[in-house]
């Protein structure tokens, strides 16, 4: 009886790991749980625990692009919203100034006043601009004389403006006469 309980006993032992194999080879959960508990038990680092930290490492890594594109996203959308609100109203006042200008004298003046707030209109521009490029982690920055040249231009009084006219009427006059 001895003999025959040790046969039994070998029989299941040599059953019981030839399923063992075949399912730690076909199923990835039972080969994960088998790797699990002789990783915890042995303290051993197995293949499948060291895929998994490296998975837990780039879903790390994923979530952080994730949440940068969210934000570049935004800030493009930002600046793009801010364009396009600045450049309706820019569009609306030129049109609208179109009738201003043709008045002698005082026409001037509104074309100085309208260049005047396109070139403030184009100095918000390269502010957003900047402030996207900050946004964005683009080190670029626009340089300093084109600040300067658009944000803080050295604009002619209407005044001398309508003189330079004055002066120069004839002489397009006659051009315009011997034109004809």
């Amino acid at each position: 009886m001895i003999t025959w309980t040790k046969r039994a006993l070998l029989t299941l032992a040599f059953l019981g790991l030839i399923a063992t194999n075949i399912l730690t080879v076909t199923h990835a959960a039972f080969n994960a749980a088998v790797s699990g508990i002789l990783g915890t038990a042995l303290g051993v680092k197995t293949v499948s625990g060291l895929l998994q930290h490296r998975l837990a490492v780039q879903d790390k890594v994923i979530e952080a692009q994730k949440s940068k594109v969210l934000k570049q996203k935004a800030a493009t959308k930002r600046f793009g919203k801010r364009i396009a609100t600045r450049t309706r109203r820019v569009a609306a006042k030129s049109i609208a100034a179109i009738p201003a200008e043709a008045i002698p004298f005082i026409g001037v003046a509104v074309l100085v006043a309208d260049t005047s707030y396109e070139l403030y209109a184009a100095c918000e521009n390269i502010k957003d601009l900047d402030q996207l490029y900050a946004d964005l982690g683009i080190e670029d920055e626009t340089a300093e004389d084109t600040m300067h040249s658009v944000c803080d231009p050295k604009l002619p009084d209407p005044g001398d403006v309508w003189k330079g006219v004055v002066n120069k009427a004839d002489q397009w006059w006659d051009e315009l006469v011997d034109a004809v």
